[in-house]
């Protein structure tokens, strides 16, 4: 067999793996919608047996054999890099035995729907015997992938590739230096929005068409996607053409819903914009959480908090929920720009989410590094939170059981939010020098960004990894400066 051949096998492969996986994303999203509830354990033995058959794929002797072949050709950059992300997976995930591969499955969606109940209960000892068994059966991966330094970091490596848990701790103690310095300017500054504008009754279906007016007005397809409700919002791809996003309403208070929504609607963009004619190849996927989170977080805080989106958009929010119409635009925008310490990293305002990603990582690194237990995981939360933020959680489901992250086993992946802050602030500094982005924003031309983001980032899917997709869009490695910068031009224009 000659590389070529190989290589068209490998294609061939890739192709088939992708419609299952298409399959899994399918049952995760109705999973988090629209499943009833009686039907979890199903569900979990459906995703268990649809991620055994994918591993067998991926692990199989031909499959490790045709990569070994490929490696001989030569090939243009896209080529490469699938051989790249083809043998960076198969060395990954044939360290992995497939009973423990398997039962992480079956756990992590089991382990799901028990943290629904337990977090609605406010009982952590509902869900703590599935974490425990998630964090063993992760140490136990991490141990078979091998690593370099400590174990915490083959779990931050599955997210965002060659990111090391000293890098990302070196920049979070800069980070919480600086944000707890702004924090100070806040409070010492006396000044208070009138934050309770933002409550009252905001009926759900106004909500949702509110949603669904700014999605429409900004470019969103709703050819090829939807919104939905969910408990926790998420974003998932199951096809190009199928991008699915979900947001939380509460009809006391307005913004969980529409920032949500841009939240992910920003990674559906993302989604949207990859290159369709690479789908089913390792090159057409997101390179990254990090990368991913960038987009979100873009959108949710850079555009969706400024003075223009919502000279653009106040009118109509005010048309949706009469209430608007006596307050002055002014007066919303310091509400929905108040810096203030909270308990929900969701709600979070956008100098004070950082020291909520910095919490959990400090934790979830302890943990998959044998330095605390799952007993310690309550108070050790509620402790940290009190020396970062003054105050104790008031519950425990707004403390150690507020994110479903370490239930569904996703550790490692908290560090990619602030990453994505730190990328998104970067993105915005470099689109600035090409487009006057509020300008276009304020009169509701979207396109243009859209499309610069799609040209710069989107369409290279895969091609680069992380850090020099960053560097090629931007012209430099990846730098905290541009959101300390953006963070302090916000705490100066409202409290300053």
């Amino acid at each position: 067999m000659t590389p070529k051949e190989a290589y068209s096998e490998l294609l061939e492969i890739s192709r088939r793996v992708a419609i299952f996986s298409s399959f899994g994303s399918l049952l995760g999203w109705d999973q988090r919608t629209y499943m009833p509830k009686k039907a979890a354990n199903y569900r979990a033995l459906q995703y268990a047996s649809l991620m055994e058959y994918i591993y067998e794929i991926l692990t199989s002797d031909r499959f490790g054999k045709l990569i070994e072949i490929a490696e001989k050709g030569e090939y243009d950059l896209r080529g490469k890099m699938n051989i790249y992300w083809w043998r960076r997976g198969y060395d990954r995930l044939t360290k992995i035995p497939k009973s423990l591969y398997v039962e992480e499955a079956r756990v992590s969606s089991e382990s799901e729907s028990v943290w629904v109940e337990a977090k609605k209960k406010g009982d952590f000892n509902l869900v703590k015997p599935y974490l425990e068994r998630l964090i063993n059966i992760k140490k136990e991966m991490a141990e078979h992938m091998g690593y370099e330094g400590e174990r915490y970091n083959a779990l931050l490596d599955s997210y965002e590739p060659e990111l090391r848990a000293e890098y990302v701790s070196e920049i979070f103690t800069n980070l919480k230096g600086e944000t707890l310095r702004l924090l100070n300017v806040v409070i010492n500054s006396g000044k208070k929005p009138k934050g309770e504008i933002l409550k009252g009754h905001f009926p759900k279906d106004k909500q949702r068409e509110f949603c669904l007016f700014l999605l429409k007005s900004i470019g969103y397809d709703f050819d090829a996607g939807r919104l939905d409700e969910t408990v926790h919002p998420f974003a998932t791809m199951i096809t190009p053409n199928d991008v699915r996003i979900t947001t939380k309403y509460e009809e006391d208070f307005i913004s969980p819903s529409i920032f949500g929504t841009l939240h992910e609607m920003g990674h559906g963009l993302y989604d949207m914009g990859l290159p369709e004619d690479m789908w089913a190849e390792p090159v057409g996927s997101a390179v990254s959480l990090g990368v991913h989170e960038s987009q979100s977080r873009f959108w949710e805080n850079i555009i969706g908090r400024s003075e223009a989106f919502w000279k653009r958009f106040y009118k109509d929010l005010s048309d949706h929920f009469p209430k608007f119409k006596d307050i002055p635009l002014e007066d919303f925008l310091f509400a929905v720009n108040e810096i203030k310490p909270s308990t929900i990293r969701i709600e979070a305002d956008e100098l004070t989410y950082n020291l909520h990603i910095i919490l959990r990582f400090e934790i979830e690194r302890e943990v998959i590094n044998d330095k605390v237990s799952v007993d310690d995981l309550p108070d050790l939360w509620n402790e940290k939170f009190k020396s970062m933020f003054g105050f104790y959680p008031p519950n425990i489901s707004e403390g150690v059981l507020q994110d479903i992250h370490w239930y569904g086993g996703s550790f490692g992946y908290f560090p990619t939010y602030t990453l994505g802050n730190i990328i998104s602030a970067q993105i915005f500094a470099k689109m600035k020098e090409d487009l006057p982005v509020y300008e276009l924003v304020e009169r509701g031309e979207f396109q243009p960004i859209i499309n610069w983001l799609k040209e710069k980032i989107h369409s290279k899917g895969s091609l680069y990894k992380p850090s020099e997709l960053v560097k090629r869009a931007t012209g430099e490695d990846i730098n905290p400066k541009y959101l300390i910068n953006y963070l302090e031009d916000k705490v100066k224009r409202f409290y300053g």
